[in-house]
Order: C-alpha cells, then sequence, then structure tokens
C-alpha cells in the first residue's frame, strides 16, 4: 500500500475513535480485560496503554510460531527493525536505520543484564548463553530509552525475558537438523519447591553460513556454539525472593575477507563469554520495593592466523614513515607497486626517512615474511545497581536508584595498552494520574562517564485515556550515545610473531606499517525524540498501536575504521521521521494475525547520506492457525524496502504437531524459510546456492 494511502486510511481510524470521548468512563473500567504489563519502558510495571513509549511484545506464541532457531530472527517481526547479516555467524540489528557492523545505538538486555559490550559497541548474539525455548518474551521499547537504562539506550532497548524458573512444569529435549549445516540441540532441566526453584540448561547451535560470495567463490562463515545456562531462584519469604543467574558459552566461527595476505581462505576466531548475576528483591511495604541487581561478564576472543605480507611493510623504516605522513607514505607505495615517479616529499625530515624506505626496499625486494598475526582482546564488565520503587498514593508511583559499571578492555590490534572507563548513573521516573483520564510521566537520567563528562537525559510523556477502548500518549526525550573505547581511544596495529623472515635485526616479529589512531575528544551522540501515539484495544482479541515520529539526531560519529583510515568523528547531523504500525488480532480461538509495518525518512543535515543504512519500509505479516489441540500452522512474509540497494523478501512456513506419550509430549514441527529475491539484507557477500533453508525440529517434554 502506498505510504499516502496508508495515512489517509489510519487518519480515518483516528478520526472515528474520537467518537468515544464524549461517554463517561470509570478508571475501573477504561480497559476491561487485562493488557499485557511492560517493564521496559519506565521500570515501573504499566500496562501497555500507559506506558510513555512504544513498544512491542513479542510473546512465547509469536516466537513458536515464527519458527526461529534463533532471537535475532524473531525480531523481524517488530517495526522497523532492520536484521541483517555481516556473515553467516555475523548477524545485526538496528531500529529505523544506522545500520553499522555492530549494534552500536542499541541497549540489549536479558533479566536486566546489559549484554551490550562496550569496548567495541557490541552485541554477541551468536555466542550469548540463552535458548530461544527458554525466553518468555521479547520487550522491544522503538525509540530513545536513555533515561531508564542509560546512553546506549540511544535509539531503543531490546529486553530479553527468560522463564521464570518456577513457571517451567517440565523438562525438556530438543534438537534440530536441516540443510546448510543446522544442527542445534538443548536439554533443560527444572524443578520447583515451596521455596526454591531451578533451571538449567545446555546447548549447542551451529549452521554453514552463507555458500557464496558474489563471485562465486566459497563463502567461509560457518559458526558453532556451546552454551550452559542456569537460573535459581530463592523466596526464604512471600515478600523476599533470591535469584542467581550464570552463564557460560563457547563459540567457534569461521572467518575470512579479513587480511589479503592470509596463507589460507579462513580462519577460526573462538569467543569464550561468561557471566554471573545476582539479584535481590525485597517488598519493604504494600507501598515500597527495593531491588539490588549486580553482575560481572567476561569475554574473551583468541583470533590468530598465517600472514605473509611484503617484508617492506613490517619494516621499522617504512612504520617511522607512516607516522611522520601517513597520506605521503600510501602515495610513495602505490608509486613503487606501479613504477611510477615517486611523490615529492613535503619536509626535510620526510625526505631523510623516504631515503631510508627505498634503501630497505632495495634489501628485500618483494620478499615476503610469514607469520602469525592476531585480533585477540580481553573484555569485562561488572556492574551494581540499586533501584527503589514507592507508591505514595493510588495517584503516584516514582522509581529511582542509581548504579555504577567499571569497563575495562585489554588487546593490542585494537588498543595501546589495557583501558578503564567507569560509569555512574542516577536515574527517577515520576507517574503522576492527574485527572482520571491522563497520566504524565516525568524521567530523567543523569549519566557521568570517563570519556565525556556528565549528561543528562530527561523525558516528559502524557498518556490521555480517551475511551474504554484507545489512549494516546504526546512524548519528548532526548538521548545520548557515549563514544565507545574503539572510537575515543583506538590504536589499530598489527604485531607478526614468529616470522619467517626477520626484518629489524634479529627480532622474530614485526609490527605492520599502518599504525592509525583515533583523534579522541569525541562528543556523545544526541537524539531529540518528538512521538504522537495511538494505542487500540478491543476485548483480548485485538491491539492496534500506530505512531507518528520527529527525530533529530546530532554529532553521529561516522568516518573510517580499518587500517587503510581510521578518524572517526562527530561528522553527521540528520532527521529520522516517520511511522510505525503493529496490529494483533485474535479471532475465532484459534487463529492470530500479526501484523507491523513501518516508514522511514532520512534527511540529512550535515554529513554524508546515510540512506543506504536503512529501509525505507519494513513490513512483517504472519498468519497462525491451530486446526486441532495437537496440530498448528503459521506463515509469514517479511520486506525490507531499501533505498539504492537490494530489497530484502522472504516467505515463511511453519507446521507443528504435537503427540502425548502417558505422561510426556513430543512436538514436531517443520519450518521453511524462502528468500524470494536471493539475496539477504546489508552485506554484499552473503548468498546461498539455494533459495530455500529447511530444518526440522523435535521437542520432547518429561
Amino acid at each position: 500500500m502506498p505510504a499516502s494511502k496508508l495515512l489517509v486510511t489510519i487518519t480515518v481510524l483516528l478520526l472515528t475513535s474520537n467518537s468515544y470521548a464524549n461517554e463517561p468512563i470509570e478508571s475501573s473500567d477504561l480497559f476491561e480485560d487485562e493488557l499485557p504489563t511492560i517493564l521496559s519502558a519506565t521500570r515501573l510495571k504499566q500496562p501497555q496503554s500507559e506506558t510513555p513509549a512504544s513498544v512491542t511484545i513479542i510473546d512465547r506464541g509469536l516466537i513458536e510460531a515464527s519458527g526461529a532457531r534463533n532471537i535475532v530472527e524473531a525480531l523481524r517481526l517488530v517495526p522497523g527493525m532492520n536484521v541483517g547479516y555481516v556473515s553467516g555467524n555475523t548477524p545485526e540489528v538496528s531500529i529505523h536505520g544506522l545500520h553499522t557492523d555492530f549494534s552500536r545505538r542499541l541497549q540489549v538486555l536479558v533479566d536486566g543484564r546489559s549484554v551490550f559490550k562496550p569496548a567495541l559497541s557490541r552485541v554477541l548474539w551468536g555466542s550469548m548463553p540463552l535458548s530461544i525455548d527458554d525466553v518468555e518474551r521479547i520487550e522491544v521499547v522503538r525509540g530513545p530509552n536513555t533515561v531508564a537504562y542509560g546512553a546506549n539506550s540511544f535509539l531503543g532497548v531490546i529486553n530479553i525475558i527468560s522463564r521464570h524458573p518456577s513457571d517451567v512444569a517440565s523438562n525438556q529435549a530438543t534438537t534440530t537438523v536441516g540443510n546448510k549445516g543446522i544442527l542445534d540441540g538443548s536439554v533443560r532441566i527444572a524443578n520447583q519447591s515451596e521455596d526454591f526453584s531451578y533451571r538449567m540448561t545446555v546447548g549447542h547451535h551451529s549452521d554453514e553460513g552463507f555458500d557464496l560470495q558474489r563471485n562465486g567463490t566459497e563463502r567461509y562463515d560457518d559458526h558453532a556454539t556451546d552454551f550452559f545456562r542456569g537460573d535459581m531462584v530463592f523466596s526464604p519469604t512471600h515478600e523476599e525472593q533470591w535469584r542467581f543467574i550464570f552463564g557460560y558459552s563457547q563459540a567457534d566461527e569461521d572467518q575470512d575477507l579479513l587480511d589479503v595476505y592470509q596463507t589460507q581462505p579462513f580462519h577460526t576466531k573462538a569467543t569464550n563469554d561468561g557471566f554471573a548475576q545476582l539479584i535481590w528483591d525485597r517488598q519493604l511495604s504494600e507501598y515500597h520495593d527495593i531491588k539490588i541487581n549486580a553482575n560481572y561478564s567476561q569475554d574473551s576472543v583468541d583470533e590468530e592466523w598465517q600472514t605473509c605480507p611484503p617484508a617492506i611493510f613490517l619494516t621499522s623504516e617504512l612504520g617511522d614513515l607512516y607516522n611522520s605522513d601517513r597520506f605521503y607514505t600510501e602515495q610513495l607505495i602505490a608509486a613503487i607497486s606501479s613504477g611510477s615517479p615517486l611523490p615529492n616529499p613535503g619536509t626535510p625530515e620526510v625526505a631523510l626517512l623516504t631515503q631510508q624506505v627505498i634503501a630497505r626496499f632495495m634489501q628485500l625486494g618483494n620478499t615476503v615474511s610469514c607469520g602469525t598475526a592476531n585480533q585477540n582482546f580481553d573484555e569485562s564488565k561488572w556492574e551494581i545497581e540499586l533501584q527503589d520503587t514507592y507508591t505514595f498514593s493510588p495517584e503516584a508511583r516514582l522509581v529511582s536508584g542509581f548504579s555504577s559499571r567499571r569497563d575495562s578492555i585489554q588487546g593490542e590490534s585494537f588498543f595501546e595498552r589495557k583501558l578503564h572507563n567507569d560509569i555512574h548513573r542516577l536515574f527517577a521516573n515520576l507517574e503522576w494520574r492527574f485527572t482520571e483520564n491522563a497520566l504524565l510521566n516525568v524521567g530523567s537520567m543523569y549519566e557521568h562517564d570517563d570519556f565525556v563528562g556528565g549528561e543528562f537525559s530527561p523525558r516528559i510523556a502524557l498518556n490521555y485515556l480517551a475511551s474504554k477502548y484507545s489512549s494516546w500518549r504526546f512524548i519528548l526525550a532526548k538521548g545520548t550515545r557515549n563514544p565507545d573505547f574503539y572510537e575515543e581511544s583506538g590504536h589499530r596495529q598489527y604485531i607478526v610473531r614468529n616470522l619467517s623472515l626477520p626484518v629489524n635485526g634479529s627480532d622474530d616479529f614485526a609490527i605492520f606499517y599502518q599504525t592509525p589512531q583515533a583523534m579522541g575528544n569525541l562528543k556523545p551522540e544526541t537524539i531529540l525524540s518528538r512521538e504522537i501515539g495511538w494505542f487500540y484495544r478491543a476485548g483480548k482479541e485485538f491491539n492496534f498501536d500506530i505512531k507518528v515520529f520527529y527525530d533529530t539526531l546530532d554529532n553521529t560519529i561516522d568516518g573510517l575504521f580499518g587500517l587503510d583510515g581510521f578518524d572517526p568523528r562527530n561528522a553527521n547531523s540528520y532527521t529520522s521521521k516517520g511511522l510505525d504500525l503493529q496490529l494483533d488480532y485474535q479471532f475465532s480461538g484459534d487463529s492470530r494475525l500479526w501484523f507491523t509495518y513501518s516508514y522511514l525518512d532520512l534527511e540529512v543535515e550535515t554529513g554524508r547520506s546515510l540512506r543506504h543504512q536503512a529501509p525505507k519500509q519494513t513490513l512483517a505479516l504472519m498468519y497462525q492457525h491451530d486446526l486441532t489441540d495437537q496440530l498448528q500452522v503459521s506463515t509469514a512474509y517479511y520486506l525490507q524496502d531499501m533505498e539504492n540497494r537490494s530489497d530484502f523478501k522472504r516467505w515463511d512456513a511453519r507446521i507443528s504437531h504435537s503427540f502425548p506419550i502417558d505422561n510426556k509430549e513430543l512436538s514436531l514441527s517443520l519450518v521453511l524459510q524462502h528468500n524470494i529475491n536471493d539475496r539477504s539484507y546489508f552485506d554484499s557477500s552473503t548468498i546461498w546456492d539455494s533459495k530455500t533453508i529447511a530444518f526440522i525440529k523435535a521437542s520432547l517434554q518429561f
């Protein structure tokens, strides 16, 4: 449907809804049926009609009906969500564009713990120690939420909520097998008593990634992840709960397209990711609750490969020339390689260094020196947070708290030394029902970061309950994103060890001549978001939500991030405007229709065009039907309409049948995913030799 016609249709719906505004209503029956409770918008438990944010809830039923093997694929159901793959083992996610190789501008939480890796602004989706079968629901806040969760909640928050151990009534074993090397499996053991419950899961996840590069050669991006996750809850009283969650994963990923001097077509990157989390929740009174959330996480990456660059590229003389004049050095290398006249050095110092480089080149010629390069690094994060929730009256509630966090990173290929960053936060949100039909949320976050100092992120939102069927929301929010370690303090260098030919005296190691450094002194990125939304609910069967938004983004960080150029800077300012809508219709008691749509228009004020990073439109349409109590079918269609790039279009189908066996239950499901246009969004080297992925999943509950 053209965007103009869609807007007209929506306008008619909105005007029609105003006919209810004159009905006398009581606060007790504003929404007669229980609404889904939102946890992620303000840290307060709020019905969806009263949240000061646009929120999508992907519940357990939607996850199962989608047939998704992992959390990333389930996120395709969210309006405005862009899902792509840098390679078969590197999924990437963003909201309303600004796609990069990493999920730089999203906060991702699992049970209240941030899994965002701040050193390189990454989310390790592939090595996350969590089975999708253990996910109860996913809440996605579509818009800046820095006020609640800090600086990386710039464009949104993905809050993954796992199944509480007390709600898991059975043990489970699953296995998934399909083409493209798909092989998944997990075993879950759970138990409950009056005051103690636990859930333990071990699992494996693997596939062969994409098949071909655009030139038809083989792609190497297989991955395999083994993980373990434990979740234990102790409730000594009805007012107190202790929850201990811990996990570990080990992922092996094939990497190609990295080093042109690499001796093999690929190498393996091993990622180890572990965490421990303790949550203490105490209800002090009927009106007062306090929670402490403490966690520690550590991940390490071991990535080494054999490389054979020209020996001249490892000489200290060429490195000195590069550090003196990077641009002249590249011109000199190009001239020597092509046999062209040498460029004129700009200064006497550069001229002297050039003579030394020429002398070494005459000595070494085209000789290569082989050795071992690496991109190893270690990263850790600890955080403790205190949250206090107080109800003053039926009309007023306040959530407030503070947190402290330390991030640490060490890796010679990315940083000159071990680095730390301390972050301290103060936050508060007041919910005030100042009339029977109107609700005001006022909140702010103060965050102090060693890199940029202190920043305030406020939000004010008005929710108007127009009738027992609908509510309006009006939101004004400011968000920030602070530069990460790599953008602010990155220092690229590759130390090649165990050289076959020493080039600098008798040393068996040398530094590749290109060693660019970040300029530093970056400013925080900022976003000012304006939103008007409308939520409509008719019973438990029909939910509709739409928002129009106008966002202004300034000082967004852009530039080159590789060896050939490394100059992150506050380069771009632009506006992002459009609309999101979502519809959830459950009818006839055995059917469900899920529809989401997003339209986005980016206008650049300063900097380069960003339209290639964001789909103009995204769409997800899924229909689920229960043929019997044991037999279900579902089908889905996904679209990402790209500007100046190929669109992403995919059709999915799923059929599932369950078989009761004594006191056990066996479920079998077949899932087909057909890429209509033979392309995957985001990467020019992601193509399959077959358009269809098929896999069978078997699950036994016992």
